[in-house]
């Protein structure tokens, strides 16, 4: 493949000769709650041209960073999901959202947030320490969330018998992980079935650091 290099013999400047154009990494952090296909990618990256996107993905399967798979069993239509290679990079995603911290405001007119992006920051805000099986209901599309004592997995999908399922809009579920709960009543919009406690235990597994207006990866 042809592609500009810094022809620097550095590990930082090898990474960005693989990952460093427009969009790549944003494409990873997308694909890092579960497969997605081209038309859900080209919905959740609002401003990327369909060539574009045509354009990162073809780069991206060529460096092995993601990979086709059927979309669901039976579906002739493929989807995209992360090679190992590919979720490698999920650490170093954490870290550049951390430090971009420094530079966030109040969100401007038109800026997108999303629930996905706020679930991609608890994987890296887990506290450790709970065992709960955990389903959260977003505008109808589930999300399991499985916490062990030292591993947080969270992704697309729902999970079979989970100790708690937790509905709600889009900011109501967001407000969930970066405000404190009210005691004694459910906050606004949300519903849940299994007990109250177990909805404390979920909420408060996540180390919060950045105000709730500011809900973004």
């Amino acid at each position: 493949m042809d592609r500009r290099s810094y022809n620097q013999y550095c590990g930082l400047a090898r990474s960005l000769d693989l990952v460093g154009e427009r969009w790549t990494l944003l494409i990873v952090r997308n694909l890092l709650l579960g497969p997605l296909r081209y038309s859900e990618l080209l919905r959740g990256l609002p401003g990327i041209t369909t060539n574009l996107l045509a354009k990162r993905l073809k780069e991206m399967e060529a460096l092995q960073l993601i990979e086709r798979v059927r979309a669901t069993a039976g579906d002739d239509r493929h989807a995209y999901r992360l090679t190992a290679l590919g979720a490698a990079l999920e650490p170093a995603l954490h870290a550049l959202a951390s430090w971009g911290w420094r530079w966030m405001k109040e969100p401007k007119k038109g800026e997108l947030r999303s629930v996905e992006w706020l679930l991609v920051t608890l994987r890296r805000r887990y506290r450790g320490g709970e065992t709960l099986r955990a389903e959260l209901v977003v505008d109808d599309v589930p999300y399991h969330m499985l916490l062990t004592k030292k591993t947080a997995q969270i992704g697309r999908g729902g999970v079979a018998s989970p100790d708690i399922r937790v509905r709600g809009a889009g900011l109501a579920a967001m407000r969930l992980f970066v405000e404190p709960l009210p005691h004694g009543r459910l906050p606004s919009g949300i519903e849940i079935e299994g007990p109250r406690d177990a909805l404390r235990t979920l909420t408060s597994a996540f180390a919060t650091s950045e105000p709730a207006s500011f809900i973004d990866l």
